[in-house]
């Protein structure tokens, strides 16, 4: 069970439907940190709840006021799995999946929130557009935003983002590396460590913890870190398969 203690919050079961519903901060652009780290955290929320705990997810996003942006332009770049709808208000949203909300996810300076998943704002907000237009992949930035747990701030800085790039890189020729092994099954042992990680308040850093140490434990096959990561990848979307098949370097 996904256990969210900021939100009160206990979630997930095989066939249960959990209707999760944005309320993007207020502002004149959507691809704010704030607003993009919301929505990473939701998406990042859905996937522990479809992938493996078995749910059916409906994501709803909420405009902040009539007319106002909400999606940061591509979500396929971010790895932001396609919301229902976009909607005036949660009755609005409610009505239209066929669920009442089960979980609103919301920055945490919006006292309008009612029983929610508080995400904490990113630093640097007004400096990610000019991050993306620069040319720095929105995955490395999903990791930057992801990487520290989700109701405390967010530093958004260029040592980070470069810390991110590095070892987005590493881990994918890694994956490309051990690919060429014969297949082994993942311990059992990571994979509920893992995975108890996700579900205590979706702990990411502790999830990334462990996949260093599986990196650099000699005693894991490579072909079972192989499968570790990809199978871990389908939470996290980092695209870390993204290099298979590719000139390894």
């Amino acid at each position: 069970m996904l256990i969210l203690s900021g939100a009160n919050a206990t979630l997930g079961t095989p066939g249960s439907v959990v209707h999760l519903c944005v309320r993007a901060p207020v502002s004149d652009r959507a691809a704010t940190a704030g607003a993009v780290r919301t929505l990473l955290v939701a998406d990042l929320t859905r996937r522990v709840l479809e992938d493996v705990h078995r749910s059916q997810v409906a994501l709803t996003l909420l405009a902040p006021r009539p007319g106002s942006p909400v999606i940061p332009g591509d979500l396929d770049a971010w790895m932001i799995r396609p919301p229902a709808g976009i909607y005036d208000s949660a009755d609005a949203a409610a009505a239209a999946v066929g669920t009442s909300v089960g979980l609103m996810v919301t920055v945490a300076e919006d006292d309008t929130a009612e029983s929610a998943l508080t995400v904490g704002a990113a630093a640097g907000s007004e400096q990610l557009a000019d991050l993306i237009h620069a040319g720095h992949d929105p995955l490395t930035l999903r990791c930057v935003l992801l990487s520290t747990p989700y109701r405390q701030q967010a530093p958004l800085t260029m040592e980070r983002i470069a810390d991110a790039a590095g070892l987005l890189h590493r881990w994918r020729q890694r994956v490309a590396d051990w690919s060429t092994h014969i297949s082994v099954p993942m311990p059992a042992d990571i994979l509920e460590a893992a995975y108890r990680a996700f579900d205590r308040n979706l702990d990411v850093p502790a999830v990334l913890d462990l996949m260093h140490h599986v990196e650099s434990d000699a005693a894991i096959a490579p072909g079972a870190k192989f499968e570790i990561f990809v199978h871990l990848d389908r939470v996290l979307a980092f695209d870390l398969p993204r290099h298979l098949g590719g000139p390894h370097s």
